[in-house]
């Protein structure tokens, strides 16, 4: 109980550092760059000390179960020695019995001896035994917390980009006034008016361009600014000007003095562009912002519509543009001038995608190749458990090769090293996390009770870490939710429960993906953190500060978000998703109210069976 003590300690010093990081979200605007960096600081040294105390608390698990282990094999010996001391006592007795001179004291003092000794190995187990237990709940509650502890770390780093770019706005988009002196030499046609109104525009060219290096030279991240400055178009706007002296010099040249007031303007989408730091830092939130924004773009691209016509050589394809479904081919829209996006997609056949121009009308036919695996790969299958109820519905996977963990440097230290993993055979993973009507006919036939609901232990984050409350379960996580939503407060005892009755009822074999199979399934053929890119990019999933109207507010009903190049929806933030791992179990993707750097596809958190909370639910898989 000691041990347990100086842990909530641990924990409770955890918890006054964390807090500060969660309130950030509420008041990131009185934080500044440098006291965001700081408290990552702060937190990235108490999570490397969180490492540290799971690694030494393991070992000391170790250690405790091989004490268990050797006094369980002395149990065996001191049995026998009983065993020997009772034989040779009773031998003794029946020697007394035709001899009552034989002395047995000396027999019946062994046997005491080794009862006693029996004895006391039996109680030195019981408490090895609660020894081991205690440790190994140590293990768990320092795993927890420091899986918490990461999230805040990386919630402050979003909070730390957002809080860059606004600085750099602030420090951009400022006002101020700049003399400069501009001389010209007058043309024989133009008259004076003419030669010093053109002096003046030559020196409010000056001071623009002046103005802009001075404000680029001034910036905090003045270096890595310049050095993304030709891929962006920040402008200066001069707000007014007064001449302070002009005339002739004595060598004929017309000279002329102007004091100009200018404020520099650069988009906030173009911020981020400077700082290398994903597009969704620079959601510009404010409507007339976005007005303005929207009005802008608009001019510079003249509202020109074109007509485009799009054909295939497949049927029942869909086709996107900019993102965008627009159905299947053929289809003919408008769209303004400028670059789009196009896609055309078909399970078991290779995609189209193209970046064109639009200046004109214009006719794509896309020519869409059959794919290796177009017999398995993304064929559906759901079966029917009993009468009208159906099991959640699948997407076959095909079989092959691909590498696992941490492949572009932005991992954590659990996702290396790399390994090629090879999927023998194909399986069937469901397209969406199990949604609450699916674990409702799971509930309704067997009247399971689940670990939360029995024990009153569903997290939820407070001040950003992980607080049972007894009045959260499956039916009533915290937040407002459908028979769509994917279900929550389940362990992953829970989920074998669930996986069992499914194969039970549909006469296959159901589980929970293996970590293999799950990054396999939700990497989908690509190599990047995400299965679109290495940017979360905004509104393409629901993780925190991902832009959806269900971030850090509730997880979304499934299927809110485009699927991934093999069909599956979810792989990417919403809820945490349980999968096996060789040693123990882990959960995987992400969750409404965790960064976005944590739903990469090779983010593993490990946590106790019998863990739940209102961010982590399942998927499932069947074997063929």
């Amino acid at each position: 109980m000691m041990r347990l003590a100086q842990l909530a300690l641990v924990m409770a010093s955890t918890l006054t550092i964390a807090s500060p990081a969660y309130a950030l979200q509420e008041q990131q605007q009185s934080m500044t760059v440098e006291q965001i960096s700081d408290q990552i600081t702060s937190l990235q040294n108490e999570y490397d000390n969180y490492t540290q105390t799971v690694q030494r608390l393991k070992d000391e698990a170790d250690q405790l179960e091989q004490k268990l282990a050797s006094l369980r094999e002395r149990n065996q010996t001191l049995e026998k020695q009983r065993q020997a001391a009772l034989q040779e006592m009773n031998n003794r007795y029946q020697q007394l019995v035709d001899d009552p001179t034989i002395d047995i004291a000396g027999a019946q003092q062994a046997y005491k001896e080794a009862v006693m000794a029996h004895q006391q190995n039996k109680k030195d187990i019981g408490t090895q035994i609660q020894l081991v237990e205690e440790k190994q709940q140590e293990v768990e509650e320092a795993r927890v917390s420091r899986h918490a502890l990461l999230n805040e770390i990386e919630s402050l780093k979003d909070q730390r980009n957002v809080a860059r770019v606004e600085r750099l706005e602030r420090e951009f988009n400022q006002t101020g006034e700049l003399e400069v002196s501009q001389s010209i030499v007058c043309d024989r046609e133009e008259t004076l008016s003419q030669c010093e109104t053109r002096g003046k525009l030559l020196a409010k060219q000056k001071a623009s361009k002046q103005y802009l290096d001075q404000i680029v030279s001034n910036l905090s991240e003045a270096e890595q600014a310049r050095s993304n400055l030709e891929q962006v178009s920040p402008n200066v706007q001069i707000l007014g000007s007064k001449t302070v002296s002009n005339g002739f010099s004595g060598q004929g040249n017309y000279g002329v003095k102007i004091a100009v007031e200018l404020r520099g303007q650069l988009p906030r989408t173009q911020a981020c562009r400077l700082l290398e730091v994903d597009a969704r830092y620079c959601v510009v939130e404010n409507a007339d912002q976005r007005n303005a924004s929207q009005t802008s773009a608009s001019a510079g691209n003249d509202a020109v519509m074109h007509p485009l016509t799009l054909r295939s050589n497949v049927y029942d394809d869909e086709v996107l543009i900019d993102g965008v479904s627009y159905g299947s081919t053929p289809i003919e829209i408008m769209l303004p001038r400028g670059e789009h996006r196009v896609e055309v997609r078909k399970y078991g056949y290779s995609s189209y995608s193209d970046v064109i121009r639009l200046n004109d009308a214009q006719s794509i036919r896309a020519e869409l190749e059959k794919s290796d695996y177009s017999f398995t790969r993304g064929e559906k299958v759901q079966d029917i458990l009993f009468r009208d109820v159906r099991g959640p519905e699948l997407v076959v996977v095909p079989a092959g090769n691909y590498k696992m963990g941490d492949l572009t440097g932005n991992g954590l230290p659990n996702e290396r090293p790399v390994q090629t993993v090879s999927i023998e055979a194909p399986f069937g993973i469901s397209d969406t996390e199990v949604t609450v009507g699916k674990f409702r006919d799971f509930v309704n036939d067997t009247a399971y009770v689940t670990q939360a609901e029995k024990n009153g232990n569903c997290a939820h984050l407070v001040n950003g870490m992980p607080k049972m409350d007894g009045t959260l379960n499956w039916r009533n996580p915290g937040f407002q939710q459908t028979e769509n939503s994917p279900v929550v407060c389940i362990s992953y005892e829970d989920v074998k429960a669930y996986t069992d009755w499914l194969s039970d009822k549909s006469g296959f074999d159901y589980d929970i993906p293996s970590e293999q199979q799950w990054e396999y399934a939700s990497r989908a053929g690509t190599e990047s953190d995400f299965w679109w890119g290495n940017d979360v990019g905004v509104k393409n999933a629901n993780c925190r500060h991902c832009g959806s109207e269900w971030s850090n507010e509730r997880s979304a009903p499934v299927a809110q978000f485009e699927r991934n190049p093999w069909g599956l929806f979810d792989t990417v933030g919403n809820v945490w998703e349980w999968a096996r791992a060789e040693d123990g179990q882990v959960v995987r993707g992400g969750a409404w109210n965790f960064a976005p750097s944590l739903a990469r596809v090779s983010t593993r958190m490990e946590l106790p069976a019998d863990f739940s909370s209102n961010y982590i639910g399942f998927r499932v898989v069947r074997a063929q």
